[in-house]
């Protein structure tokens, strides 16, 4: 049975409220936490910095999954250099049960993504990210496409949505041959300052159909703790699989660190 494998996204952790989306690289066979929260991740990282996020996901069905990012976005003055983000995902570590035996692997694939602004507005935002996914092993070939994504920022609320797109350039029965998603997100920071202001619950649907395979329904919920103004840790549920009989049910637990500039 077909589990997709989504994106990684992210939390920022230079907290901002105005010009905070999410980015999502494409799936395969294990989902990878907290790709759906469209409302408390940042656009880009800040030009000239460097950030990274390790999170932990404990799966109903046994399993657990690190899954790392590292993004980097660098400093200049036009849309491909200076407002591209550009990042690197993959598994630290992927624990399995197969056959009454855990199995302990790094990734079985890296994903290499690069979101463009193309708008950034006071209260909406317009991006597009191409991604491309290697295997590296268990599949053959790659995974490539895209993912448009919109944001609207007003008050302490944030709404997001993507319609993303990826084609495998050799399918099997675990690798579709073509994958469509749309996800939907809301956010709400507790108050806008204080200590009840460094908590942001969120919320993502999100909606999957891929080539010869049934529609994969997931909704995510969580909150986000803002730490300090370069670390964040965010507490989230994901459930996968709605409606199909047999759901996955994740607990995450994320923590990000923003590294600052580069120069510095």
């Amino acid at each position: 049975m077909f589990s997709f494998r989504a994106t990684l996204l992210l939390l920022l952790c230079t907290y901002s409220m105005e010009a905070r989306i999410f980015f999502k690289s494409d799936g395969g066979r294990q989902p990878i936490s907290l790709q759906r929260r469209v409302h408390v991740n940042t656009l880009i990282t800040e030009p000239g910095s460097v950030e990274v996020e390790w999170d932990n996901v404990i799966s109903s069905n046994d399993s657990y999954v690190m899954p790392s990012l590292i993004k980097f976005t660098p400093e200049g003055t036009n849309i491909l250099w200076g407002r591209t983000e550009f990042s690197v995902g993959f598994d630290s570590l992927s624990s399995v049960l197969q056959f009454d035996q855990r199995i302990n692997q790094f990734s079985d694939r890296i994903t290499f993504n690069a979101t463009s602004v193309l708008h950034d507005g006071k209260i909406f935002d317009f991006a597009i990210a191409p991604t491309a996914q290697f295997f590296l092993r268990d599949e053959s070939g790659a995974r490539l496409g895209a993912t448009a994504i919109a944001r609207w920022d007003w008050g302490r609320n944030s709404l997001g949505t993507t319609l993303g797109w990826t084609a495998a350039t050799h399918s099997s029965s675990t690798n579709p041959s073509g994958t469509v998603d749309w996800s939907l997100g809301f956010g709400r920071r507790l108050t806008p300052d204080g200590a009840l202001g460094h908590f942001t619950p969120h919320t993502n649907l999100q909606v999957e159909k891929s080539t010869g395979l049934q529609r994969q329904i997931a909704i995510f919920e969580g909150i986000e703790y803002q730490i300090t103004d370069r670390i964040a840790l965010d507490f989230s549920g994901q459930h996968y699989g709605l409606g199909s009989g047999a759901v996955d049910h994740q607990a995450v637990i994320a923590l990000t660190v923003h590294f600052g500039k580069l120069s510095n």
